[in-house]
């Protein structure tokens, strides 16, 4: 009789540790998991952190491409009016004389 309650005792004894370890086992694969969720977000910010760089740089990029023809084309039209300016500034100062003479 003797050995069969030490049987049980030895029994229980091996239940409570394997459930020691399994109990230990169960919190590492949380933890685990719990790093692993961490690290997926951390590499998913990032990775739309760098897409937003990267698009921001392309805008800026494309922005002062856009400014700089504007300027060119502003620069040309200057330089048009200050053409037409000289070619016309003295017929315009003689029409003007003669419309003030004239009157």
């Amino acid at each position: 009789m003797e050995n069969v309650i030490l049987g049980i005792l030895e029994i229980e004894n091996n239940a409570k540790t394997r459930l020691a370890e399994a109990e230990k086992e169960k919190n590492k694969i949380i933890a685990d998991a719990r790093e692993e969720r961490e690290r997926i977000i951390k590499e998913k910010v990032k990775a739309a952190e760098d897409k937003l760089a990267e698009m921001e740089s392309e805008e800026k990029t494309r922005s002062e491409e856009k400014l700089a023809e504007i300027e060119k084309q502003k620069d040309e039209e200057i330089d048009r009016l200050n053409k037409v300016f000289e070619e016309k500034a003295s017929g315009w100062e003689d029409e003007i004389f003669n419309a003030i003479i004239n009157s």
